[in-house]
């Protein structure tokens, strides 16, 4: 259960006016308590004095009553004197009622000894036999003793209301004393605050007149000076130099000790458990710039020694030897605050400790006590009438006191609010007609003019309450109970109308998983509703600690329920979102994965620890979730957000632009990058401003700590954990500009340049350029000095050059590559047994795609020690020799007619330069064609052709008659070893 700071009835702003204080109640009443403690001796025998006992304890009532009503009403010192007389008359009276409560406890004492001996003289007198005689005498003491009775126990019952009211008021009295303390508290800051101030004004003064006798000096110096003339002015410079950083380290610890003073003061009035952690991040705030202050001046101490050792004059050794003294006890101060202030730290952080250790135990959930919970509980309804009442009446008082003009105003307001928010329902029923969304950006729009139409009713009852408090005057405070619980009604049914639209009213599940989770999800907000309210009229009203503990319990499992159901639905919500997701954004698809087990984990965590007891640790660990996921979700929208806006801007730029695309290529891809990095950036530094993690705060501190921490320091290598993370940082920064820079260069930069080589070349040594400028950087980021590290670079060159000498040699193939430019990417080459299109040329091989749809790497040295052919190098037409044979029977002629009519029926073929058939052979048995012809190979294979072309001639040399010849076939015929017969195919064929 998160503490609750006491009101105090006392400002903490500035006091200007004095206010009277009322010194006669508090002396009459003092008067009438001494009168009163001296009297009830004197009445202490009912016997004789029944009737004025009973006056006394009346009027002791009255008294009582009137004095703590004085007291509540009473103002608070405006000054130290009214301060120091009003704790005396607190101490006074504190003592004087706790000798009254114990005289009335005395006096009850005897009184109910008294009613003891009186019942029993009663019973004995009831109980023994009358006589005739005496029968009237005994019912005439029977009748005394009953009215002294009657009147024991009307001043037994005056006597306990009197010490219920002496109690309360000693609590009152008590609290004002604690108020005083906070006010004795809050003028020692102001004077202490006031101090440190005129001691920073006479400390800048001071700095200021250093900073004029240097200008002075400077002015003074001549031109042309001696070497004893330039030491001197040098000497004295630097004297008032080290006097101008003192006085600025004096003034930065007065800074640090007015932060101090403040987070003192703010945890005496408060002392919950934000304001404790707050204060201790102040505390270490200071601990750390105290720490920066006493190395600073140890540097200067050190500085000031040696310089003495060179100074020209005594003067100058007295002067420096004193600021010496100076900086040496200044020195001493700041350890021994940075001391002190670590103790007062240990001190807080302990507080801190036991405030989040705290735990409400289940004693009090007794069953004898649960009679008294349930009537507290039904007793809620009539409180909250009782508050609505007042509030009610309050508002009407102050109403019924103004004039007429502004009873006018108030009316004419209302009558614009509820005009206003009446049109504003139709404009916004007519502008979320029926309308198709299908950007991000335009579902958030379209949900919140949905969630801004239904709660209109709301709104306007909110508006209306707040102008009327405002113009009648009431007090924020009177009225902060309803307006919360309003705004706690608003939220909740918010949470309903968004789970409707999304699960109910926008989406159609076949299997009615949506409607489902509708009604759960219904429920549970309706619940949480009525437990967070109860919560909040709880810890405002205020109600009993029991109840609150109750209520926070009871919030709890509502979370507890909400994290069951959620983790449940963690498969089922991505399912329910999909028709609001674009496919293009795969993070908001991580993110809702991400949220959907955090969620549940955090409530469910939050939970139990809340189940348990430990209430402020609850509630401390809540906030730090609620933080985490409040940046995740503003990133994952934010960022869907600049993703539709980007996407718009890329559909204009592709619609008017005659090069949209390009501008889309070059400045919309490099904006996308840039703001993902600056949101992840932006989002790391608020969530750290949350934490309460500042620049000046210990966290950051330690972090800064570690981070310059050198894990490699050998000889010109310096390695830090900054250093590491910057180098990666600057390395992927490089990487990306490399590809950007080439993209850019080629597209945009030498967009003029009409061979697509050259341009390719010079894009290429623009990224080189970049990825070499890159790399120094990055490893000077890294730490490493060049200047220490040459021998090192040496060996590794002689290395390099026996190692390394063929990746060298592909490395410089590579920079000829671009420069000759021999080939360029896209030119069909054949190099060795591999022949296919160039697709890329890196720094150490080219990658060459081949027929067979696969990907080759050649060392781009393979291009300067062997031939290759190029087939693509100066254009893409290329020509192509295709050999025919045909039978010596055919006619030539006819052939060649034949093949030159099938070549103008291959659209492929150029006829520039035309195509030839040549006769280059002719033989006994056949007679041979040479085809020569020409194609553009970037549109089409030449094997492709070449086979194209060949069954055509096939074909057109069917129809025609026109066979393919049989080569002759040598048999030869051997009978022993003398005679040979050699049958040629061609004789067989005649004689056939």
């Amino acid at each position: 259960m998160q503490p609750r700071a006491r009101k105090n009835k006392f400002f903490y702003g500035k006091l200007t006016s004095p206010l009277p204080y009322g010194r006669g109640s508090v002396f009459v009443f003092v008067f009438i308590l001494f009168f009163s403690l001296f009297s009830l001796p004197a009445l202490a025998s009912p016997e004789d004095n029944s009737g004025k006992l009973i006056e006394f304890l009346a009027q002791e009532k009255i008294n009582i009553t009137i004095a703590n009503h004085d007291l509540k009403q009473a103002m608070p010192p405006v000054d130290q004197h009214s301060l120091t007389i009003k704790n005396q008359q607190l101490e006074t009276m504190i003592s004087l009622v706790n000798s009254k409560i114990a005289n009335f406890g005395s006096f009850l004492s005897d009184q109910k000894k008294q009613a003891r001996r009186l019942a029993d003289e009663l019973q004995s007198l009831q109980q023994s036999p009358l006589e005739k005689a005496n029968e009237l005498g005994v019912q005439e003491k029977i009748s005394q003793i009953s009215n002294l009775i009657e009147v024991n126990d009307k001043a037994i019952e005056l006597l306990n209301e009197n010490i219920r009211l002496a109690n309360q008021y000693l609590i009152n009295l008590v609290e004002q004393k604690d108020d005083l303390k906070i006010l004795q508290a809050k003028f020692d800051e102001e004077r202490d605050i006031e101090q440190i101030q005129n001691r920073i004004t006479v400390l800048k003064e001071a700095k200021e007149s250093l900073y004029q006798k240097n200008i002075e000096l400077q002015r003074s110096r001549k031109v042309e000076t001696t070497f004893a003339s330039n030491l001197t002015y040098e000497t004295q410079l630097l004297y008032n130099n080290q006097l101008i950083v003192l006085i600025q380290y004096k003034i930065s610890a007065l800074d640090l000790k007015k932060k101090i003073i403040k987070a003192d003061f703010a945890s005496l009035k408060n002392d919950d458990l934000k304001t404790l952690q707050q204060v201790t991040g102040i505390y270490k705030s200071v601990l750390n710039q105290l720490n920066n202050i006493e190395n600073g001046l140890q540097e200067m101490l050190g500085l000031v020694k040696s310089q003495k050792k060179s100074l020209p004059t005594n003067i100058f050794n007295m002067q420096f030897a004193n600021l010496e003294k100076t900086i040496d006890k200044r020195l001493q101060e700041t350890k021994l605050e940075t001391a002190q202030i670590k103790e007062n730290l240990e001190g807080k952080q302990e507080l801190l400790k036991k405030q989040l250790a705290q735990r409400q135990s289940l004693t009090e959930y007794q069953l004898e006590n649960w009679s008294f919970i349930l009537l507290k509980i039904i007793k809620i309804p009539v409180q909250f009438y009782n508050y609505a009442k007042t509030l009610i009446i309050q508002i009407k008082d102050n109403y019924l006191w103004q004039d007429t003009w502004p009873k006018i105003i108030y009316w004419s307001i209302l009558g614009m609010i509820f005009s206003f928010f009446l049109g504003l329902n139709r404009l916004l029923k007519w502008i979320a007609k029926d309308k198709e969304r299908y950007l991000l950006s335009a579902h958030l729009y379209d949900g919140f003019l949905v969630l801004l139409n239904r709660n209109i009713p709301l709104l306007t009852l909110l508006t209306s309450l707040w102008v009327s408090f405002y113009l009648t005057h009431v007090p924020f405070s009177y009225a902060q109970l309803l307006v919360n619980l309003l705004l706690v009604w608003l939220s909740f049914r918010s949470l309903i109308i968004i789970s409707r639209l999304m699960l109910l009213e926008r989406l159609s599940d076949v299997s009615g998983e949506d409607v489902k989770f509708y009604y759960r999800l219904k429920w549970l907000f309706l619940l949480g509703g009525w437990s967070t309210a109860l919560m909040v009229f709880s810890h405002q009203l205020p109600l009993s600690t029991l109840l609150q503990d109750i209520f926070n319990r009871l919030f709890m499992i509502f979370l507890l329920s909400v994290s069951f159901v959620t983790w449940r639905s963690r498969e089922v919500i991505p399912y329910l979102l999909a028709p609001y997701l674009s496919s293009k954004r795969k993070y908001l698809h991580t993110a809702i994965k991400i949220l959907n087990i955090l969620i549940p984990l955090t409530l469910f965590s939050t939970a139990i620890i809340g189940l348990i007891g430990y209430f402020n640790l609850a509630w401390s660990l809540s906030l730090y979730q609620i933080y985490f996921l409040l940046v995740i979700t503003g990133y994952v929208l934010a960022r869907g957000l600049i993703f539709d806006a980007l996407e718009l801007l890329s559909v204009w730029m592709i619609s008017s632009l005659q090069n949209g695309w390009l501008w889309i290529e070059v400045i919309l891809k490099p904006l996308d990058n840039i703001f993902r990095l600056l949101l992840f950036v932006g989002g790391i530094s608020i969530l750290f401003q949350l934490f309460g993690w500042y620049a000046d705060s210990w966290v950051v501190a330690k972090i800064i700590e570690v981070g310059k921490y050198p894990f490699i320091n050998i000889s010109g290598v310096h390695i830090t954990l900054f250093s590491a993370a910057e180098f990666i940082l600057i390395i992927f920064f490089f990487s990306w500009l490399a590809k950007w820079t080439r993209e850019f260069s080629y597209r945009w930069l030498y967009r003029k340049s009409k061979d697509p080589g050259v341009r390719n070349s010079l894009s290429v040594f623009t990224q080189y350029a970049v990825i070499l400028l890159g790399g120094f950087i990055s490893l000077r980021i890294l730490g490493l000095d060049f200047s220490g590290m040459s021998m090192v670079l040496g060996g590794l060159a002689v290395g390099m050059g026996f190692g390394l000498r063929d990746f060298a040699s592909n490395i410089v193939g590579g920079l000829m590559l671009l420069i000759e430019r021999p080939v360029r990417e896209g030119d069909l080459i054949t190099l060795g047994s591999y022949e296919g299109k160039v697709s890329h040329i890196g720094i150490r091989s080219m990658r060459v795609s081949s027929w067979d749809n696969t990907e080759v790497l050649i060392p781009n040295a393979e291009t300067f020690t062997k031939p290759f052919t190029n087939w693509t190098h100066q254009d893409s037409i290329v020509r192509t020799v295709v050999p025919i044979k045909v039978s010596r029977k055919d006619d030539p002629a006819m052939v060649q007619q034949l093949i030159l009519d099938v070549i103008v029926d291959i659209t492929e073929i150029l006829s520039d330069p035309p195509p030839q058939v040549l006769l280059t052979k002719i033989d006994d048995a056949l007679i041979e064609f040479e085809i020569r012809y020409f194609i553009n190979v970037e549109l089409y294979t030449r094997f492709e052709i070449r086979s194209k072309l060949l069954f055509a001639i096939l074909a057109q040399f069917s129809a025609a008659g026109i066979r393919s010849p049989i080569p002759p076939i040598s048999v030869e015929l051997k009978e022993g070893e003398t005679r040979p017969y050699v049958i040629s195919k061609q004789s067989t064929e005649k004689q056939s």
